[in-house]
């Protein structure tokens, strides 16, 4: 088995970054303006007259700027520099040419530290170092350019209130020696992530797949417009064209594209995706042109949440997510990139990662069902009143519609099927520490949360649903909402003194 020794570091006196780690950032750098100019450049190109000087000029200017870039990327290097500072319990980084700043965390602050490598830092041989803090925006530090050992020292000092070490090879012990790494208790196959790329994210690919539909038929206006093309000639030849074989084949073509992209992302990102447990904690890692390396806290994690469509229920699959605190004011795209995924586990490693987290798997407790109401308003949203609108625009407004009628029997059925699985799968189970939350149409996800994790609850009540008391749950956790409609308004008042009290009388910290 391969050891690693790892060099013991005097982080209370300012360190740099690694040396070859140079190349990275002057490639970062370089990469970032040319993507800043490009655009004006190729405007003067197109329109410039005189292409031998400009030619030169682009030439004498690029290797100019790349001298200039050279310089500015080593004076960073050098003004760069981070140390522990004990006394304060606080990590510093210094940084900046001409406006010098000092970034100053404090360690009890410390959400989670990362080790992770792109394809660039693979082949020069270093790290970058992320450190992110609960309540943040952003990531509060990024080294980088950190050799492998450095890093490992650093987040094992960073994380020293857990006794935790993550490393792709080896931890350190007490004594500071290398012990290998435990064997992977789960460790995903290229055929199980062939498996979860055909069963999941079907809507983000059919997004992204209009998305590239509508600017291929938008640049097809521009181009006849452009052209000066009849219009109707253009209409002739689509009529003459779109047979129903051919839509067939179109349908087809966009189902084999969907799978295809989603086999593809997900080869990418979860690539060699492995778990080991380091002490108590999580280790995680995976990518195959960018390795991302992920140390999970129990105590860290927020909410829990698995999900599982028809088809991964044929295959045996789960999709984990585990969410930690994140800042509440960022968009969804940032609340996603601090969630930690876990594709392709079965049953039997959901329990064991549960077992890890909370000690014990969450027992199911007492189910709160909504109110028929919430499925009678569905209906009215999503069938009523589009059929209202539909029909009145056919008799009032274009009765050449009145062929597609036909089209609203099979929009009955299916949004009927959808709206009656929405009601039948939302549920809330409570018992004394834990509140499992089901919901979802194809994918039927639960998500975990303890009662000690929540910030603030809501409970809601219409004027109108007096009478037969029906109210609204909603519990304000660091990661998200949990939302749950239409139960039993006394009983959801019952639940919100019992967890109020919970809440102030634990010991336990949320984060």
């Amino acid at each position: 088995m391969n050891k690693e020794t790892i060099t013991q570091h005097d982080f209370s006196v300012p360190q740099k970054q690694s040396a070859s780690g140079i190349i990275v950032l002057f490639i970062n750098s370089l990469q970032k303006t040319i993507r800043a100019i490009f655009i004006p450049i190729l405007l003067i190109i197109i329109k410039s007259k005189d292409s031998g000087n400009l030619a030169m000029i682009i030439i004498t200017g690029s290797i100019v700027l790349v001298v200039i870039l050279a310089v500015l990327t080593y004076i960073r290097y050098q003004k760069f520099s981070f140390f522990l500072d004990e006394e304060k319990q606080e990590f510093v980084i210094n940084e900046g040419i001409f406006n010098k700043s000092t970034l100053s965390i404090q360690l009890n602050k410390i959400q989670q530290v990362n080790i992770n490598q792109s394809l660039l830092q693979q082949i020069v041989g270093v790290y970058t170092l992320e450190i992110d803090t609960a309540g943040s925006e952003k990531k509060e530090a990024n080294i980088k350019a950190i050799d492998h050992a450095t890093a490992l020292e650093l987040k094992q000092r960073l994380l020293s209130a857990a006794s935790v070490q993550e490393g792709p090879a080896s931890e350190l012990d007490a004594s500071g020696q290398s012990n290998v790494v435990p064997a992977p208790f789960l460790n995903l196959s290229l055929p199980t992530l062939l498996k979860v790329g055909i069963t999941t994210n079907y809507g983000a690919s059919f997004v992204l797949l209009g998305g590239f539909v509508l600017g291929l038929i938008q640049l097809f206006k521009d181009y006849t417009s452009a052209f000066e093309i009849e219009d109707n000639k253009i209409e002739q030849v689509l009529n003459r064209g779109f047979s129903f074989f051919s839509i067939c084949i179109l349908i087809l073509f966009a189902i084999l594209l969907v799978l295809t992209t989603n086999v593809t992302r997900t080869l990418i990102k979860y690539f060699n995706f492995q778990i080991a447990k380091q002490k108590n904690a999580l280790a995680i890692s995976s990518g195959l042109f960018t390795r991302k390396n992920v140390l999970l806290k129990p105590n860290k994690v927020q909410l829990f949440a698995y999900s599982q469509n028809f088809f991964q229920k044929r295959f045996n699959l789960l999709n984990i997510k585990i969410k930690q605190a994140t800042y509440e004011t960022a968009d969804k795209e940032e609340h996603k990139k601090t969630d930690i995924e876990i594709p392709g586990c079965d049953a039997t490693e959901r329990d064991e990662i549960l077992k890890m987290i909370y000690q014990q798997i969450p027992p199911a407790g007492i189910k709160l069902l909504p109110n028929y109401r919430f499925i009678f308003l569905q209906i009215i949203l999503w069938i009523v009143i589009p059929l209202l609108i539909f029909l009145s625009t056919v008799l009032f407004f274009h009765p050449a519609l009145r062929q597609y009628l036909i089209l609203t029997i099979p929009y009955i059925i299916v949004a009927s099927t959808m709206l009656y699985f929405e009601f039948k799968r939302h549920r809330l189970y409570v018992n004394e520490d834990f509140i499992v939350k089901r919901s979802g149409i194809w994918d039927v996800e639960h998500e975990i949360i303890e009662p000690h994790k929540i910030q603030a609850i809501t409970s809601r009540q219409y004027f109108w649903h007096k009478k037969a008391d029906v109210g609204h749950l909603i519990l304000h956790t660091a990661a998200g909402l949990i939302h749950f409609k239409y139960g039993n308004y006394t009983r959801i008042n019952h639940l919100v003194n019992f967890w109020t009290y919970k809440i102030e009388s634990t010991q336990k910290d949320w984060n």
